[in-house]
């Protein structure tokens, strides 16, 4: 699947500009009114607007209808292509720890909910809530903590998947001990969600330092464009 520059979706509702100029307006009227506890409940806890948030969704809606059969929601894999081919995030080995962070649920699907909140994250997200994400990510064993096999895994899979090297151990490993230095607070040779975002807090740098789970800047922009006229600060 190739994702496609939603050029259409606009944030000029309050002048009576239908959404999507693409779209039918009795088909977009029929959809907001379906979704629009949805759009409510979210306005309160996410970082967008109740016309932004709409926009998002037919997003989600045009996505959904692009499927060959009739589909209950947009695939994982055609989220997998957003992520990929809309925010830049390439890193295919840390890609299923990403999908576990998100959405944890059995289903092959991605809900208007999740593809919401994953995107008011991305693109407007607190350092904190990042924080707590890219924790999440990284944390492959699931017990709070980096221990070093859990460092030199993901290091080394970034390091491989962007350099091609696969004889970096020895790189590797001293860059284990220069990150461990730094982040290890309590020097328990292990780094904790507390040691982590600790560190993060004081160098914003080292959020993303065991590989990107978070779309590029550039991409963000782009992205936040395509649906709405106050991008904001990046």
């Amino acid at each position: 699947m190739v994702v496609k520059k939603k050029k259409s979706v606009r944030n000029d509702a309050s002048m009576g500009v239908s959404l999507d100029m693409s779209m039918d307006s009795m088909e977009e009227t029929r959809f907001k009114k379906k979704y629009q506890h949805l759009i409510h409940k979210l306005s309160k806890k996410l970082h967008f607007t109740t016309i932004e948030l709409e926009c998002l969704l037919i997003i989600y809606y045009k996505l959904q209808k692009e499927g060959e059969i009739k589909q209950p929601g947009v695939t994982k894999t055609q989220f997998r292509d957003v992520l990929h081919c809309g925010f830049d995030m390439t890193d295919d080995n840390l890609m299923d720890r990403i999908f576990l962070a998100i959405d944890k649920g059995p289903s092959s699907y991605v809900s208007m909910e999740t593809w919401a909140t994953t995107l008011s994250l991305f693109l407007r997200g607190s350092l904190e809530e990042k924080i707590e994400f890219c924790f999440s990510v990284y944390d492959i064993m699931g017990e709070g903590i980096l221990g070093r096999d859990t460092i030199f895994y993901l290091l080394r899979n970034s390091l491989v998947s962007s350099t091609g090297d696969e004889d970096a151990e020895e790189s590797i490993k001293d860059m284990i001990e220069v990150i461990t230095k730094k982040m290890d607070l309590d020097r328990d040779g292990k780094i904790s969600f507390n040691d982590y975002r600790q560190s993060v807090l004081k160098q914003p740098m080292l959020l993303e330092a065991f590989g990107q789970c978070l779309p590029s800047r550039n991409a963000i922009h782009a992205f936040m464009i395509s649906f709405t006229t106050n991008p904001g600060k990046l």
